[in-house]
């Protein structure tokens, strides 16, 4: 009870700090043990299923445990029953309130406090669970140090195709950065976000014979390109290959531009200027120039992604221009690569994220339960506390009912200004 109550005063804390009410510099994010969830807002909408149903089985265990802790104590058991507020699933016990102020204060806290403690035992359960997966799966699923395999891709997603993202797909590298497991997926993506685009090396001679030849670019492949409204150079022309893109490249520090094939370019040495390629004086005989992609934004990059789609064949390289947050957005990875074809590729991250649902609900429904507040359990134990530490003494009744009224005004007050301040944080930042 203790513990809890300093955790909301903690979190009330951090809660109003991060309001950052009093001072103009940005607040740096800090991390709550608790916080106001609101789907469709700081919850995505496809968890909702495990959210409610994790909300649903805490709160039955919690009830199961008052109604197994009165039954032990020969408090007679009227009723069971589920009920749903809004979306929102929850549990209740009905006990015989007779037998129940009829017990000692030593049973009545057995009985208030049992359904955070079956709370605390499914909070202890899921974390196991959580740590021992990857034991539990090895028979079926193989794990980390080959890349990531994806599970599932948006409908609308940009990456789909028959050149791009499948479905069953294990991305291996990024880039040049390698992806060996869930970690190294989104610092991989972070460092394709961060990082400049990468260029190509590519021979002078190799970059006459692949520059598109037309009678609109062949004036300004190799010279400075007129620009459009944009300030790009429209280095293509009208209609262009799909397969081709504008590059642009230094050669005796003068800027110039070529529609190139970027499946081709993709295939040579990166490079992040041109004295990763040799020597770069046309007078001299240019050994290789380094060529980069006009993506037209900072954003937007040319990404070389190596995915595996067949076990017994090579691994092939899927090209992608677009924002590389488009690889979080659209697609679901897992580490669990199974070793079957007819295990369903889902089933892993399914069972994680349920565990972590299951342990932060139950965990959640424990801390808040137990505080001294009104509609809570803490009211009740917090009373049978009183009542197990004074005694049933008719001159202590008046002096127990004061101090009980300002420990539970000033619990629910803690808990009523955490849900404000919670609110407060999810929708103005």
């Amino acid at each position: 009870m203790l513990s809890s109550t300093i955790l909301l005063i903690h979190t009330l804390v951090k809660s109003f700090l991060d309001l950052n009410i009093f001072t103009t510099t940005p607040a740096v994010p800090s991390s709550q043990v608790l916080t106001v969830i609101v789907p469709g807002v700081n919850l995505p909408l496809n968890d909702l299923s495990y959210l409610l149903t994790a909300i649903l089985l805490s709160g039955i265990l919690h009830e199961l445990g008052h109604a197994v802790a009165a039954t032990r104590e020969g408090i007679e058991v009227n009723g069971f029953g589920i009920f749903l507020f809004v979306i929102y699933p929850g549990a209740y016990v009905d006990l015989n309130s007779t037998d129940l102020n009829r017990a000692n204060a030593r049973k009545q806290l057995r009985v208030y406090c049992a359904g955070v403690w079956h709370n605390f035992i499914l909070c202890l359960i899921a974390c196991v669970l959580i740590f021992s997966l990857p034991f539990m799966l090895a028979p079926f699923y193989s794990q980390g140090g080959e890349g990531v395999i994806v599970t599932y891709q948006a409908q609308n997603s940009p990456l789909q195709g028959s050149s791009g993202i499948m479905v069953g797909d294990v991305v291996q590298h990024i880039g040049n950065c390698h992806v060996q497991e869930s970690k190294t997926w989104f610092k991989c993506v972070n460092e394709s976000r961060t990082l400049p685009q990468m260029g190509s090396c590519i021979k002078w001679n190799e970059l006459e014979k692949l520059t598109l030849k037309s009678s609109v670019v062949s004036s300004i492949a190799l010279s400075e390109a007129g620009t459009l409204s944009d300030g790009h150079p429209d280095c293509c022309g009208v209609n262009p290959p799909p397969t081709h893109l504008c590059y642009h490249y230094k050669v005796s520090q003068k800027k110039m531009f070529a529609c190139l094939p970027g499946r081709t370019m993709m295939s040579f040495k990166d490079c992040t200027n041109n004295v990763d390629c040799g020597r770069h004086d046309q007078a001299v005989g240019v050994e290789g120039i380094c060529a980069f992609p006009l993506l037209g934004d900072t954003t937007t990059r040319f990404m070389r992604l190596k995915i595996l789609r067949y076990p017994n064949l090579p691994a092939q390289h899927v090209l992608y221009l677009g924002e590389p947050a488009d690889l979080v957005r659209f697609l679901t990875i897992s580490e669990y690569r199974p070793r079957w074809w007819w295990l369903p590729l889902r089933l892993p991250a399914v069972l994680l994220k349920f565990l972590q649902y299951m342990f932060s609900m139950s965990g959640a429904l424990a801390v808040l339960n137990i505080v001294p507040c009104y509609a809570l359990d803490g009211q009740w134990a917090f009373k049978s506390f009183l009542d197990f530490f004074y005694g049933r003494h008719p001159d202590l009744d008046n002096f127990k009912e004061r101090v009980s009224t300002v420990v539970l005004c000033c619990g629910t007050l803690l808990v009523t200004l955490n849900v404000i301040f919670g609110f407060l944080n999810v929708f103005i930042k």
